[in-house]
């Protein structure tokens, strides 16, 4: 309320901020205005204490000083991420159904809706995609496997977030299908007339 320089309001940031803040905020020192200066990021910290002093232009001027609390809002940022644990590279062809081929996890480092996440397995496969418990999953086999017919398959996950726009990644993995002696041996016909002449030499 004074009059002049005594009335000559300088803003700053305290000395008591970490170096953190000073390197993602500023402030105006006539003005007061604070501004985002660096990238702040939600997953490293939704807020930050921001110490910041005023003092007038007069003698023996006597700083006052303020927090300012910011709070960040999340968005959709980061994309799930899939970590597969165990593969199994090569299963029989005689494996029972139900029989565990990988073993996988899945994470989002956003929060809130933007961090929930659906995860399925792509094509028509004789596998299917278990949860385990929340964000473990296991792939496992879902019907009869021939080698005859399909020496191996690749399978794709996919997971995707619920956030707005939705981001989504995918992994994926081959397996072999390793033989079984599940074929007897067969004739292409089941009668052969086979004519010779006579008085041919031995072999």
């Amino acid at each position: 309320m004074d009059e002049g320089q005594n009335g000559e309001i300088v803003y700053s940031l305290s000395s008591h901020n970490p170096p953190r803040i000073r390197d993602l905020f500023n402030i105006d020192s006539r003005t007061g205005r604070i501004e985002v200066t660096g990238e702040v990021d939600y997953e490293e910290s939704s807020t930050h204490q921001i110490y910041v002093q005023a003092k007038d232009m007069g003698p023996n001027a006597v700083p006052a000083h303020c927090k300012v609390l910011v709070k960040l809002i999340d968005v959709n940022d980061n994309t799930p991420e899939i970590s597969f644990s165990t593969v199994t590279e090569s299963v029989s062809e005689q494996a029972a159904p139900g029989t565990v081929i990988a073993l996988l996890s899945v994470m989002d480092r956003d929060s809130g809706e933007n961090g929930q996440m659906t995860c399925e397995l792509h094509g028509e496969v004789p596998f299917k995609l278990k949860s385990s418990f929340k964000n473990y999953y296991t792939i496992v086999t879902d019907g009869p496997l021939d080698r005859e017919k399909a020496e191996s398959y690749t399978l794709t996950v996919v997971a995707k977030d619920k956030g707005v726009p939705s981001l989504s990644t995918s992994k994926s993995i081959k397996v072999h299908v390793s033989d079984e002696n599940d074929n007897a041996p067969r004739f292409m016909q089941s009668v052969y007339d086979v004519y010779v002449t006579e008085n041919n030499v031995p072999g």
